[in-house]
């Protein structure tokens, strides 16, 4: 792909580059730097390194603040380094890895800590980032969830607005994303993994099994409303980007549709679509009776606006909106609203 369609993808993704935490300067220099796609991959990594080297300098001098940050954000690089990324898969295996390993690093510089652990999912584990309100015997819990190229580490913002508001959170990988892609592919009955979360936060003394919630953002914005459905140990829910349904799978941007065909294991566009009619919340919606929080953008190019007012018009229970006509696909050009109002309304219901 030629240096336009780079650019093309940097300015259509300006503000959730910014919202997750990609530096303003930072965005500029790598947009500089990357001449076509083929060195999309290495130029992120190359900043992702250099933020790495920083994060190293801060600890021998015993600066653990300014080295989570700067690991955390080493990892929010290499994640975007390989981000949609299929052209080399060795490449992009590569600098997920690297965007793992730093993370790992970050995760118990963080004040509170991120505690790494292993979640039971029949054959493998399913690995996650509990992180514990400090002061605070057993907490409510958030668990945050991603779609089809958000993974723990890169929901940080969110993970840290939530701390800040006394909650708990559990973010994870589930079939298809992060570091399960590599040992399983996306399912149709995704949801069993979250059932699966459900079980484990019941384990932990820490958190109260009584308030937990859950935000899905993007892909995530259909399993969320989802489990609110289906467990009622689920209290409250956000569909961040909601998606009631994605039979408008062949007509999203060609990146975002390549990485649907990958992350199922599909042939084609075509086997794609057949494979997710699995994401359809008919006869599902109805049944959500917990407090929802529907956050939608009416230019949405992945998931249309029908998807956010259908949700809202059928879930039972009572429901709140962060609807703009004039915003993209999970507002990220809100991210300022929006993302606090999550965080809020989770503190509000658990």
């Amino acid at each position: 792909m030629s240096k336009e369609v780079v650019d093309q993808l940097l300015t259509h993704g300006i503000h959730r580059f910014l919202a997750d935490g990609v530096h303003y300067r930072d965005l500029v220099d790598i947009q500089a730097a990357t001449a076509d796609w083929s060195q999309w991959c290495r130029v992120w990594s190359e900043f992702a390194a250099a933020a790495e080297e920083r994060g190293d300098a801060a600890l021998r001098q015993s600066h653990t603040r300014t080295a989570a940050a700067e690991f955390g954000r080493a990892a929010l690089y290499f994640h975007y380094a390989q981000n949609l990324y299929y052209d080399d898969l060795k490449v992009k295996r590569k600098a997920h890895d690297r965007k793992v390993s730093v993370f790992k690093r970050a995760a118990p510089l963080f004040d509170p800590p991120l505690e790494r652990v292993g979640i039971p999912f029949e054959k493998i584990s399913l690995p996650a980032y509990l992180r514990l309100p400090s002061g605070r015997a057993q907490a409510p819990c958030v668990i945050l969830l991603g779609g089809l190229d958000t993974t723990k580490e890169d929901y940080m913002v969110v993970n840290n607005l939530c701390a800040e508001r006394g909650l708990a959170t559990l973010a994870f990988d589930g079939p298809g994303q992060g570091e399960v892609l590599y040992e399983m592919l996306w399912r149709p009955d995704f949801g069993r993994a979250i059932y699966a979360v459900l079980d484990y936060l019941e384990r932990r003394p820490e958190i109260d099994r009584s308030r937990i919630g859950i935000i899905g953002r993007s892909t995530g914005g259909f399993y969320a409303p989802q489990a609110a459905a289906t467990d009622a140990r689920i209290k409250a829910a956000v569909s961040w980007g909601a998606m009631y349904h994605l039979r408008n799978l062949a007509s999203v941007p060609a990146v975002t549709r390549d990485g649907f065909v990958f992350v199922s294991g599909s042939k084609s566009v075509d086997e794609a679509v057949r494979f997710f009619e699995c994401i359809n919340l008919e006869g599902v919606a109805s049944k959500i009776r917990c407090p929802l929080l529907v956050v939608h953008g009416g230019l949405d190019t992945i998931t249309p606006l029908e998807n956010a007012t259908r949700l809202v018009r059928e879930a039972a229970g009572p429901v709140e909106t962060l609807i703009w006509e004039d915003s993209g696909h999970c507002c990220h050009d809100r991210s300022h609203i929006v993302r606090p109002a999550m965080a809020d309304f989770m503190m509000r219901h658990l």
